[in-house]
């Protein structure tokens, strides 16, 4: 932070954007203000003392710590303050450059109270560090000479540690404890202003323990008789607090020894219970942060091994392998169709014959779409089911049948988020447990993380695939405009040359005409690939052009029909019309006959010498043209892209053709403020109908009027 007052008045002239960030305010509100407009009392007061020191004897103040009350909290500075003098060596500014060195201190206090707490808590601390036995058990041991007769622990089982511990200087009487604590929660049997004494952190000391009070403790009628039995006199309860939260409580009793607990039990009790719970939250921190490394470590090698995929099918089956042992004992992986429905999955889990169970399952309720697993794909929201009980499975199973699966199967604690990708739910991926912890937000939170890299890696797969289709699609483009363009280039040239050579010879005029007519067809030909092209070009310029005018449909299908029938009569075909038009409409006339022109070629180039019947209705509605054959038809793998541009059906190719007509079609009757749709069924030829309204709305994207 970098900052500047006048010398006169110690009002601030200048604050850099790293002292606006620190204090939390915009620069107009510290300009002009002085110390005592934007702190404390005795704050200002200490500040201005330093800016006067620095002042008075013109020279630098090195302030080591300087703490400051910020909207962020308390931070701490280390600060230089410097004169800035004129030409007279008079001081006019003051500026002040200050280190934001919070984070450092509150580092070396930590490190410092790890010192002192290793110092202070030696043998405790190397009881509780964690070598396999029950660390909390050992802890208990240690305090019984000083402690009581018994001591028990009843930690939370967020901390790391075993949630029951208990020690006696009996061993007999230490099982009959463990047992009695087990099954009956002591501190929950206080009364409560005890348990608010407890939650406030006050400790709580129970001297000369009459029955009634004894057998409050427990609703058993049989623990009662026992409790009564162990006779405690005597019990000394502190809570186990960490840092953010309430870890459990320390209870030390006696039931042997007469003594009852005094002042110095008291102290004792207090101190050894915040130096466990230290170690406790420190255990419970350390074993958190080594969790978020794992989880970090598991994010980049699962975002390594995705990336190594562009294959939508393989990811599918890699996710549950990645997941599987590290985030659950089964992972399932659902993927979506275009219509949200799920199509293909991918399964995982650590018993290779319950992962056939789990396939099975998922193939059997797959179809319906019926998993619980996929239900985040559906609700785009994750979902967190912390314990699987008998009312979990009634709520998320389908049927009784599926539900008892599960069961077999075994599991006790799952989640399931959605894969996104771009704004869209591509899938989902479900995690579960059947032995080890409980899912909680932390867990959820790394699936999150993970269904968003399976997200990205989907979506480039997806991207990879259409650049390699449409890669395939130029290509095969570019080999078919070569060899359509080359034919009828190949034969005007020869037209031309016979055409010369027979003028030289003295071929006779007829000769010469017919000549001439073939060179007429094909480069009427050559101009109808190349105006494909150039439509094309102004399509995706956006400069489709439409000449909107009255439009007569009866009279134009009449006309094209007429100048058709004689090329239909040549392919053994005939064209059925039938009109009927209540009233104009206004569009583009060419552009319309030039989508009706293709369909009915089309129609004549792939159903010949089937009939083809064209049926033209215009009402106050729009208007409808409907354009079928009685051919071969399309394919149904064939039906849903031949709309787009450079597409061709698979039986086309014989047929010649850039597969631009149909792409062209389309974006004129949207650019009309219609519409162009294909039916078709392999074997029972192929309609095509299209829409137009009476008069185009607005200006498409893709189009202008004038």
């Amino acid at each position: 932070m970098v900052f500047v007052k006048d010398a006169a008045e110690l009002r601030f002239v200048l604050f850099n954007r790293a002292g606006e960030e620190l204090l939390g305010l915009r620069r107009d509100a510290l300009i002009g203000k002085n110390d005592a407009d934007l702190f404390p009392t005795e704050q200002a007061a200490f500040f201005v003392a330093k800016d006067r020191e620095v002042l008075s004897g013109k020279r630098l103040v090195d302030i080591s710590e300087e703490p400051i009350h910020t909207r962020r909290g308390l931070r701490v500075l280390h600060t230089k303050k410097i004169p800035i003098v004129d030409g007279r060596g008079e001081p006019r500014f003051l500026l002040g450059i200050s280190e934001d060195i919070t984070e450092r201190k509150l580092l070396e206090e930590r490190i410092r109270r790890a010192d002192e707490r290793q110092r202070i808590l030696a043998q405790a601390s190397a009881a509780l560090t964690p070598d396999g036995g029950e660390p909390l058990f050992e802890v208990a041991r240690l305090a019984l000479p000083v402690g009581g007769d018994g001591c028990i622990f009843l930690v939370d089982a967020a901390s790391g540690a075993s949630r029951v511990a208990v020690a006696h200087s009996d061993p007999a009487r230490e099982a009959r404890w463990r047992r009695l604590v087990e099954t009956s929660n002591l501190v929950e049997r206080f009364s409560e202003p005890a348990r608010a004494a407890l939650e406030a952190g006050a400790p709580l000391v129970l001297n000369e323990i009459d029955p009634a009070t004894l057998a409050s403790f427990t609703p058993s009628a049989a623990d009662a008789v026992e409790l009564a039995a162990l006779g405690p006199h005597a019990l000394l309860v502190v809570s186990l607090r960490g840092r953010d939260r309430r870890l459990g409580t320390l209870v030390f009793l006696r039931d042997v020894t007469p003594t009852a607990f005094d002042d110095d039990d008291r102290a004792f009790a207090e101190r050894f219970a915040q130096r466990v719970a230290g170690d406790l939250d420190n255990a419970r921190l350390y074993h958190e942060l080594e969790r978020a490394e794992a989880a970090q470590r598991f994010l980049g090698e699962a975002a390594e091994r995705l990336a190594g995929s562009l294959d939508v099918d393989e990811l599918v089956r890699l996710v549950p392998r990645l997941v599987v042992p590290f985030l659950g004992d089964m992972c399932v992986m659902y993927l979506l169709n275009q219509e949200g429905q799920a199509c293909r999955f991918g399964c995982a889990h650590v018993e290779p014959d319950k992962e056939r169970q789990l396939v099975d399952l998922v193939e059997r309720y797959l179809p319906r779409g019926a998993q619980p697993g996929a239900i985040p794909a559906r609700s785009h929201e994750p979902i967190l089911d912390p314990e699987i009980d008998e009312a979990t499975f009634d709520r998320r199973g389908v049927d009784a049948e599926q539900r008892a699966h599960w069961r077999r199967i075994g599991i006790s604690t799952a989640m399931a988020v959605p894969v996104r990708a771009r704004g869209r739910v591509l899938g989902s991926i479900s995690f579960g447990r059947n032995l080890g912890p409980r899912y909680r937000s932390e867990d959820l939170a790394l699936a999150i993380a993970l269904a968003d890299r399976v997200g990205i890696s989907m979506d480039n797969a997806r991207l990879y695939q259409e650049a390699q289709d449409a890669l395939r699609a130029r290509d095969e483009f570019l080999s078919i405009a070569s060899h359509e363009l080359r034919s009828p280039l190949t034969t005007v040239c020869l037209s031309v040359d016979m055409l010369a050579r027979g003028l030289r010879g003295g071929v006779s005029v007829d000769a010469c005409l017919t000549r001439v007519e073939g060179t007429r067809r094909q480069l009427a030909r050559l101009k109808r690939l190349v105006d494909g092209l150039l439509d094309v070009s102004r399509i995706a310029a956006g400069r489709l052009v439409l000449e909107i005018g009255e439009v007569d449909l009866c009279a134009l299908c009449t006309d094209l029909v007429d100048r058709i029938t004689e090329e239909a009569r040549g392919v053994g075909s005939e064209v059925h019309l039938r009109a009927r038009c209540d009233r104009t409409i206004h569009g583009d006339v060419l552009r319309i006959e030039q989508v009706l022109t293709n369909l009915l070629g089309n129609a004549l180039r792939y159903a010949a010498p089937a009939p083809v019947h064209v049926h033209v209705e215009v009402d106050e509605g729009g208007a409808r043209i409907s354009v079928r054959d009685e051919g071969k038809g399309i394919s149904p793998e064939d039906l849903p892209r031949i709309f787009d541009r450079f597409e061709r059906a698979a039986a086309s190719g014989a047929h010649g053709g850039l597969g631009l007509g149909l792409y062209i079609a389309r974006q004129i009757c949207e650019a009309h403020g219609g519409s162009i749709c294909a039916f078709s069924e392999p074997g029972r030829g192929a309609e095509f109908v299209v829409t137009l309204p009476l008069s185009p709305q607005a200006p498409s994207p893709s189009a202008t009027s004038r």
